[in-house]
């Protein structure tokens, strides 16, 4: 258990640990976003180490018993925020898919504040204490592993596709046998050129390899959002028919 002082409950919400690596955790995502067109070795290592530092200011929240409403507000809004500031990022390394990044933004902004007011307006603390009727949205909220993979699939995804306008980072490959080449149909090239990017003419890219497997996850995170906004609308609409009563 927890001792007082520094690494306990005290007075001083805006020093409990979680709360500070909070702020090294936006720190780290702006420095990743500002050097994002200049480095992007040290960007992809910040945004890294901006998404570790999500998962360990909950840990230390629950096991120094500093848990706040400060800390939990500031979690979600850096979450949606480190979010949106990387398809911001993508959007501008292709144009061409801006309004997917635009619609991919509002999803993810409408449906986790739909569920926090919803969660809210049921009398839960946290948009995490979730009483949805969906069982998807509840498995999602319940399950860290679940949650984590989703969450962490929806960033490597976005990385790798940020990752994709650096030749440099995209040649970091598995080598192939002698005399085997990967190549795309060349009809495939002619609708989405840009597809060439993820390839190594000499081996099998990381990035690419790690785009891939993200891409079941990335679409389950998806569907969990816009079931979560549905859900939670309907719930704030029977809120209301209930206050009316």
């Amino acid at each position: 258990m927890a001792g007082p002082g520094f690494f306990g409950r005290h007075s001083n919400v805006y020093t409990y640990v979680p709360n500070l690596i909070g702020y090294a955790r936006v720190a780290a995502a702006l420095y990743a976003f500002g050097v994002a067109f200049k480095s992007p070795y040290q960007c992809i290592i910040a945004y890294f180490l901006s998404f570790v530092c999500d998962e360990l200011d909950g840990r230390f929240a629950r096991m120094l018993n500093q848990t706040s409403t400060l800390g939990a507000v500031l979690d979600m809004v850096t979450d949606r925020l480190a979010t949106t500031g990387l398809l911001i990022i993508v959007s501008l390394v292709y144009p061409q898919i801006h309004t997917l990044c635009i619609a991919l933004v509002f999803l993810d902004i409408f449906s986790h504040w739909f569920q926090m007011y919803a969660s809210l307006a049921l009398g839960a603390t946290t948009h995490k204490d979730v009483r949805s009727k969906s069982g998807l949205v509840r498995l999602y909220y319940s399950n860290r592993v679940f949650m984590g993979y989703c969450c962490i699939c929806c960033e490597v995804l976005y990385l790798v596709i940020y990752a994709s306008m650096w030749p440099g980072v995209m040649g970091i490959a598995l080598p192939l046998p002698n005399g085997v080449r990967l190549e795309l149909p060349a009809r495939v090239l002619e609708v989405a050129p840009v597809l060439e990017r993820f390839l190594v003419p000499s081996g099998v890219s990381i990035m690419t390899i790690l785009g891939i497997a993200a891409l079941p996850g990335f679409f389950t995170k998806q569907i969990c959002n816009w079931v979560q906004l549905r859900t939670a609308a309907d719930q704030l609409i029977a809120v209301d028919a209930q206050k009316k009563k």
